[in-house]
């Protein structure tokens, strides 16, 4: 067995560098809530601790996780899809001198783009199109 005082958290080389207590409370609830009543979301803070120090590499980020009940893959898809769609547009409406200063000095197919994914239906490729494709 080993003794108590090497089986102490050495927090220098913690990820946190300090005592951190993280809960999954919130997404374990939800899942309870989505149950009784149907289809819900939680969106707060998210955590990660790979040890990891690029620039790409969040610890901490706040997240919208949707719980579906009863959803098969395609209600999944349709959920992801209408999503982007809600968010693209919203951006488009309420953001729309940002976009067209980028679509002017940093992307000239910006907006044609967010509206051909605001617009079209998403590609989809299904279990059965993947097996074909083997």
């Amino acid at each position: 067995m080993i003794p108590v005082e090497e089986r102490k958290v050495n927090y220098k080389k913690d990820f946190f560098g300090k005592p951190a207590f993280l809960t999954v409370s919130g997404q374990l609830a939800v899942e309870n809530f989505a149950c009784a009543i149907g289809d819900v979301y939680t969106f707060g803070p998210t955590f990660r601790a790979e040890n990891s120090h690029t620039s790409r590499h969040l610890a901490e980020f706040w997240m919208i996780e949707p719980e579906i009940v009863f959803a098969d893959l395609n209600d999944v898809m349709c959920l992801a899809e209408d999503y982007a769609k809600y968010c693209v547009r919203y951006v488009l409406e309420n953001n729309a001198d940002d976009i067209a200063f980028f679509n002017q000095n940093v992307d000239k197919e910006l907006l044609a783009r967010l509206n051909n994914l605001a617009d079209e239906p998403f590609a989809r490729i299904t279990y059965t199109d993947a097996v074909d494709l083997l």
